[in-house]
């Protein structure tokens, strides 16, 4: 037996002594096993284009009672009375296996696709929606957060993340957008503590006298490379 062995040998045997001793018997050691569920990680993407689980849509000030539902780009867009905003939607009943309501949500991130990105460096604001809208109906007028520009306050944002094309700002070029965690806002919808209406998502300052405008990919796109997802991990524990 080797040095290394003898000495694991000679810990255990005193331990089981010392264990003995304070018994007065022979002492026992059991392990109790806990079998945890792994990560799952479900996507929900905005495929095929005629998919029910996923909507958005663009409202306009300039437009205001116009609906832009069925376009292939998303837009948000701080102006001069011609503020831009777009409505997400992802239905979690999409997943499967379903998401337990007893899960743990550990990460949730909104996935969306810039195609224009501003010439300055914006804050984009995730707002969760507090009532439901639709796709086809949704406008500037009857939108959830109502008409008033830089409502709700920056403040009540549950997700941001920056585009535009100065050095140091977060998303400089197209493609995917890195930040849009809403893994909070997700984690009450499985939970059932409030409704999944989707979320908002608004220039953090609008009414801006320069125009600032970007793009993103909307689901009527069906371009499989550029579609809004809403990515989300969860552990069960039996």
């Amino acid at each position: 037996m080797t040095g290394r062995r003898w000495g694991v040998a000679i810990v255990a045997i005193t331990l089981l002594t010392a264990l003995m001793a304070s018994s007065g018997s022979a002492a026992s050691l059991s392990l109790t096993s806990q079998t945890l569920t792994p990560y799952r990680t479900c996507t929900i993407s905005a495929t095929p284009a005629t998919t029910t689980s996923v909507i958005d849509a663009t409202v306009r000030q300039a437009s205001p009672t116009s609906n832009f539902g069925s376009l292939t780009s998303l837009t948000v867009a701080s102006a001069s009375a011609a503020n831009q905003r777009s409505y997400l939607k992802f239905g979690l009943e999409a997943c499967s296996p379903a998401i337990p309501s007893t899960a743990t949500v550990r990460l949730a991130t909104l996935r969306l696709y810039m195609t224009a990105i501003p010439a300055a460096c914006r804050t984009i604001d995730l707002f969760r929606v507090g009532s439901s809208w639709s796709e086809s109906g949704i406008t500037w007028n009857s939108q959830p957060f109502g008409t008033a520009i830089n409502n709700p306050a920056s403040g009540s944002r549950t997700g941001t993340f920056n585009v535009g094309t100065p050095s140091g700002c977060q998303n400089q070029a197209a493609g995917y957008v890195v930040g849009g965690t809403v893994t909070s806002d997700v984690a009450a919808f499985v939970a059932g503590t409030s409704t999944n209406f989707g979320w908002m998502a608004r220039d953090d300052v609008e009414g801006s006298s320069t125009v600032r405008t970007t793009t993103l990919s909307s689901e009527e796109l069906a371009s499989v490379g550029q579609v809004p997802q809403l990515v989300v991990t969860y552990v069960t524990v039996p």
